[in-house]
Formats: C-alpha cells, sequence, structure tokens
C-alpha cells in the first residue's frame, strides 16, 4: 500500500498506521508544492478504493508540503569589454591606452614603442593585455607573441598570438577577428578575444572605496 502511494504525482514519502481492526488509522503524506494537499488526498482515496478495495476518511489522510529548493543557473562572469582606445605616434615612435570595462571595474592599459612594420598593431595588443593583466590585480602575465594579417576568401581576419604565464602554467592565447573599418580597433578586440575565456575563470580586481567623514 506505502508502495503505491508513493507512486503517486508529487508524493516524496508516506506512512500508513492500521487499526487494529485491519483498517488505516492515519496516512501521513510529504508533497513537494506542486500540486494542492486537496487533490493528493483526493489520488490517496481514489487509489485505495481501486487497488485495495478500502475506503479512507480524507480527515485521516494529513498532507505536509515542501517547498523544492531552486537551483538558479550559474552566473556567467562578465566579460572585459573594450571601452576607449588613445593611438599617438611621433617620429615612428608611438603610445597606445586602452581602457577596459569589466562589471564595475575600469582600468587602462599602456604600451609604448616603434610603429613601423606592423609595431602599431603589437602595441595595441600589448595595452590591451596590459589593461587585462590589471583588472586580474597581478595574477598573470602577457606576452605577445605575433600579430598577423590573413586574407580568408573576400575577409580579411586578424589574429594575436600570445601567453599568458600564470603561477603555474604558461597558456598558449590565439584570438581573431573580423577586420571591419577600424584596424585599430580589431587588435584590440582580437587581444581580447583571445584571453577572454580564461579570463572569466580568474577573479578580477576588487573596487574599495573609501568613505572620508568631514570634521566636526
Amino acid at each position: 500500500m506505502r508502495q503505491a502511494i508513493l507512486s503517486l504525482p508529487d508524493v516524496r514519502s508516506c506512512s500508513v498506521e492500521m487499526a487494529p481492526d485491519g483498517g488505516i488509522s492515519a496516512i501521513h503524506i510529504v508533497s513537494s508544492s506542486k500540486r494542492p494537499p486537496k487533490q493528493i488526498v483526493r489520488d490517496v482515496e481514489s487509489l485505495l478504493h481501486a487497488n485495495f478495495g478500502m475506503s479512507v476518511d480524507h480527515r485521516k489522510v494529513s498532507v505536509a508540503r515542501v517547498r523544492e529548493r531552486e537551483e538558479k543557473p550559474a552566473e556567467r562572469p562578465a566579460r572585459a569589454r573594450l571601452a576607449t582606445m588613445t593611438v599617438s605616434s611621433t617620429r615612428g615612435m608611438g603610445t597606445v591606452e586602452v581602457v577596459l570595462e569589466r562589471d564595475d571595474a575600469t582600468v587602462t592599459g599602456e604600451a609604448s614603442g616603434v610603429f613601423a612594420g606592423g609595431g602599431c598593431l603589437r602595441l595595441i595588443a600589448e595595452a590591451a593585455y596590459d589593461a587585462v593583466a590589471k583588472l586580474l590585480s597581478g595574477q598573470a602575465g602577457f606576452e605577445v607573441h605575433d600579430v598577423v594579417r590573413v586574407k580568408c576568401g573576400e575577409r580579411e581576419v586578424l589574429v594575436v598570438l600570445a601567453n599568458l604565464a600564470l603561477e603555474q602554467e604558461v597558456i598558449s592565447l590565439a584570438g581573431c577577428v573580423v577586420v571591419g573599418d577600424d584596424l585599430h580597433r580589431a587588435a584590440a578586440l582580437a587581444a581580447l578575444d583571445s584571453c577572454n575565456r580564461v579570463v572569466e575563470t580568474l577573479p578580477q580586481v576588487e573596487r574599495i572605496e573609501y568613505e572620508i567623514n568631514p570634521s566636526e
């Protein structure tokens, strides 16, 4: 009888107390919160009558409802987003500043060096990685290996290759972006594309806010 009751929808556990005369003294049921207790009691009455030829007073059937714990889907960590970028050059030398945002944190990465021979795109990638490293509070270091422009059919793709040095391992990174109207922006986005999945698993720098109370 107990096993039959357990087969009813939303019944998680139950116990049946029998009277000395062979009748049912009490039925205690624990159910999930999906169905009303009255409906479960009616199901029990119908089950006992159909399967066992027994009748039970509905007042002898008690139902305790247990609210099931809702599992919330894991939140995907925010990725670093390119906010702004500044590129300046003088006499073949240049400086790049890349500003990234992640949640409430904003950081600026910098790089400077020779612009000639693809040096500009390399500096942009280095500045983007410098900003990412700051987001990670110095947990990781980046080294740009190469920045390559590749022709794919009628489109051009910018590929950034780099190494990510963590405490106990070095990870090879590769990121790519289809080049649109802004080659410089593509270089920064390709660098972010190469490391965003890894960065998602690492804690970012914490914002520390200070409140200064005016002197009385």
